[in-house]
């Protein structure tokens, strides 16, 4: 009897088993079938490259390649890999999961039935690296011009269909959509000009900013900071990584659009303007070297020196601007006051962003309210003299420097800064002044580099560094004393030919000692490569 009862328990879970085998195999067999197919398909979303970027030249400054490579799983059998890969390849691929391959290695690894993966990998020319940017591991722009253009430049996605054997090998693939690549754009950037400006700022090893526009539409041809990421940033290991944003000389700062200096004598033109509109016949006075500042009962309370202590002798604006004559400019100042100053610094915007399409710093023109704000206290007739050599409070970038005399160069009128090439030219600002004021700051800007008596308190400031120079340029040195310790930087700003202003240059050496001494001499390699085969007409 128990036997019997065993036999038909185990006969009622036989049953049992062949009815769902019967289920499963014949009355649900299509709908099972269709299960384990999908175990076996996949769709793979695809990436096209991201688009190139190029100079005004057609010269590729930035681009995309498709890497093949191979990922570890569970259904690779190493050793049947080992005639198709080197042993590098092996251990990085057991180590890392990945091996990165070869072209010549595809066709065979995927006889294999192996995916081949593609990683999209950017590259880039490492002397327009701050212009550039670069992405993020995402493939999304994270500075520069990657960023700013980066819904144009990213490839659109596609899709892939993949049916793999149970053992997991690939069987086919089939594409259902097609990805897309980015857009290609063109920049402004001279692309040969940009690489020169940057190899010569390599031989002297200083840390600076060189920026070149054409001034009658805004066009950046070079925007060029020293020291840069020389590294490709896309292969850089972490060590490496350290080791750069430790240094102290921080390859990583834009100096051109994000750094704020003192600009020194390179602002001397825009007191001589906010002067010339309040004064219509400007003083001459007799520079000794050095300027008093008195109180109202004629007790000095302060010396102020001038760059050449023996002084200047008799000076007017126009031999001021020349020899950038300091005590010209402290007595100037003082008369016109902090708020004349200020209003005309705001006319010309000299403190507020350009927008130019790359990541950039607005400065610092201080005013009364700016100082009782940030330092709790109020501003000082001191002040006023130090703002009137570019000294003191003011704090400016390269950029926001060479837009001033962009300004100049065409009479006030402003064109926006860019690097993306467009046949458009859009004006940011426009300054409306007599031409007797344009004329007389250009002719004082003119001697700058022109003038010459054979005496250092008449010369100008940038004569030797132009003087045989087959063209005729406009512009000023500037020398920002920054502390006791270390050296003034060096700036040098201006336009040229004179005749008919085409470039706007500005250069800037951190720490490089006068303007005449580092800046100008640059300068004037800048514009013979510029204005090469260029006669003057006067």
């Amino acid at each position: 009897m128990r036997y019997k009862l065993v036999f038909s328990i185990f006969l009622s879970f036989f049953l049992i088993l062949v009815f769902f085998l019967f289920k499963i195999q014949v009355i649900e067999h299509s709908q099972h079938k269709a299960f384990i197919n999908s175990l076996m398909q996949k769709t793979i979303l695809t990436k096209g490259n991201r688009g190139t970027i190029l100079d005004r030249n057609g010269i590729k400054i930035a681009w995309s390649k498709k890497i093949p490579y191979i990922e570890y799983n569970n259904n690779i059998d190493i050793e049947s890999l080992k005639p198709y890969l080197t042993d590098k390849q092996i251990l990085d691929l057991i180590s890392s999961g990945k091996a990165y391959l070869d072209n010549y290695q595809i066709y065979e690894l995927e006889k294999l039935g192996l995916y081949i993966h593609y990683e999209e990998k950017r590259f880039y020319v490492p002397e327009a690296f701050h212009i550039v940017g670069y992405v993020n591991s995402q493939g999304i722009g994270s500075s520069g011009i990657e960023k700013t253009y980066d819904s144009l430049l990213q490839g659109k996605i596609g899709s892939e269909l993949i049916f793999s054997s149970p053992s997991g090998k690939v069987k086919q693939r089939i594409i259902q959509t097609e990805p897309e690549n980015g857009e290609d754009i063109t920049l402004t950037l001279d692309l040969n000009l940009q690489k020169y400006i940057y190899n010569e700022m390599k031989k002297i090893n200083n840390p600076g900013a060189v920026i070149v526009e054409n001034v009658k539409n805004g066009e950046i041809l070079a925007l060029v900071s020293y020291p840069n990421l020389e590294e490709n940033f896309y292969d850089i290991d972490k060590f490496t990584w350290q080791k750069i944003i430790n240094d102290p000389l921080n390859p990583l700062l834009n100096r051109a659009t994000m750094g704020l200096y003192s600009p020194g004598s390179a602002i001397k033109p825009l007191i001589a303007i906010a002067y010339l509109l309040s004064e219509s016949t400007p003083a001459t006075l007799n520079c000794t070297g050095r300027y008093e500042y008195k109180s109202s009962s004629g007790k000095t309370i302060a010396i102020f020196n001038d760059w050449l202590l023996s002084g200047h002798g008799e000076t007017d604006l126009i031999k001021a601007l020349r020899v950038s004559c300091n005590v010209y400019f402290y007595t100037i100042a003082l008369e016109l006051g902090i708020d004349k100053i200020k209003s005309v610094a705001d006319i010309f915007k000299i403190s507020d962003l350009t927008k130019i399409d790359i990541e950039e710093k607005s400065g610092i023109f201080p005013s009364r309210e700016w100082k009782e704000k940030y330092f709790k206290t109020i501003w000082y007739p001191g002040d006023t003299i130090l703002t009137g050599i570019g000294q003191g409070y003011i704090l400016l970038t390269p950029l926001e420097i060479l837009n001033f005399y962009t300004t100049i160069a065409n009479n006030g009128k402003t064109p926006k800064p860019h690097l993306l090439k467009s046949e458009e030219v859009e004006y940011t600002n426009e300054v409306s002044l007599p031409d007797k004021i344009w004329s007389t700051i250009k002719e004082g800007l003119l001697e700058v580099t022109t003038y010459n008596d054979g005496t250092l308190k008449n010369r100008g400031t940038a004569y030797l560094s132009f003087k045989d120079a087959p063209y005729k340029i406009a512009g000023k040195t500037g020398t920002a004393e920054v502390s006791k310790s270390k050296k003034a930087h060096s700036w040098f700003a201006g336009f040229g030919p004179i005749e008919d202003p085409t470039y706007s240059v500005v250069v800037m050496f951190e720490n490089g000692g006068s303007g005449s001494e580092m800046a100008a001499p640059f300068a004037r390699k800048v514009f013979d490569y510029l204005l090469k085969g260029v006669e003057s007409n006067e």
